[in-house]
């Protein structure tokens, strides 16, 4: 067999491609989207990769001897939050996180972070490896959505003035727990400014009505009475009736109505108001047809 023929095989610390450190020196470097560094056990960092200088803006020469806790704010550091990650990871073998961390510029990101412990063979702790990836857009993205989300759950919740000192409030969809808060926040805020002393909720548009539901719509209504208004819930179709008896529902200490039109006239009794018909001769003296 020729000598073309044979295999080298690597040996030692020795591949085809260099030194092992050569290896890994080049796949950490490679990975520009990731800041991976090494921290002794009290934080130091010593180590620094192509991602991180470009994530932190720090150059090597100046961030390695430094604490890692430069890279927080100070809302972080008066909590101790970097000292409690290394303590997490310690003991638990990873600490998993995100949050806003400060660059070199002043600056801030919001990154993805996973912190190890690197032990010897009996256990001792040698320090600690810190992958963070810069996860800033996927930040504000996630919170332009729930803006948008809140806005639409806002407009989907109109607060209307029916009369003088009677305020309605139609809920259309399902009502939810992060809904609800909604809801509750807009009616007292409408109650405040408004000055009315009573509230008609009107449920014609959500589609079912559970013990969730219900509880969510109790809440609201003991909200605005601590608030002095007194509150009407329309909108009770015989099919959700029949659902609130079959649940147990105790609805006996709310006023409740099948349309917001019964609403109203209750609401305009309780404001002492009353509505008088117009006759015919009366009508045509203010110019109404008939």
């Amino acid at each position: 067999m020729s000598d073309h023929s044979k295999e080298t095989k690597p040996t030692g610390g020795q591949s085809q491609n260099g030194t092992n450190e050569e290896f890994y020196e080049c796949l950490l470097n490679g990975l520009s989207d990731l800041a991976i560094y090494m921290l002794s056990p009290t934080g130091v960092v010593q180590t620094w990769s192509k991602g991180a200088q470009e994530i932190k803006q720090y150059e090597a020469s100046e961030i390695i001897g430094a604490n890692f806790s430069r890279f927080y704010n100070k809302y972080d550091q008066e909590r101790n939050l970097p000292a409690f990650e290394l303590e997490q990871a310690a003991r638990t073998g990873k600490f998993e996180g995100a949050g806003w961390r400060v660059r070199k510029d002043g600056s801030q990101v919001w990154v993805e972070v996973v912190v190890a412990p690197l032990k010897s063979p009996t256990g001792e702790l040698k320090g600690f490896v810190k992958v963070a990836r810069d996860a800033t857009e996927k930040k504000k993205t996630a919170e332009l959505l729930e803006r948008q989300q809140k806005d639409l759950i806002e407009l989907s919740t109109p607060v209307m003035s029916l009369w003088q000192g009677i305020l309605a409030l139609p809920i259309v969809g399902t009502l939810d727990s992060t809904r609800s808060q909604i809801v509750t926040e807009r009616l007292l805020h409408g109650l405040t400014s408004s000055g009315c002393t009573v509230a008609i909720i009107d449920i014609s548009g959500v589609p079912t009505v559970d013990t969730v539901v219900a509880q969510h719509l109790m809440k609201t209504v003991a909200a605005a009475r601590l608030m002095g208004a007194d509150c009407i819930i329309s909108g009770i179709r015989p099919e959700i009736a029949q659902t609130m008896v079959h649940l147990g529902i105790d609805l006996s200490n709310v006023r409740t109505k099948s349309s917001m039109a019964r609403a109203l006239e209750e609401a305009m009794a309780l404001v002492n108001v009353r509505v008088v018909p117009i006759g015919p001769k009366t009508a045509a003296s203010r110019g109404y047809d008939r």
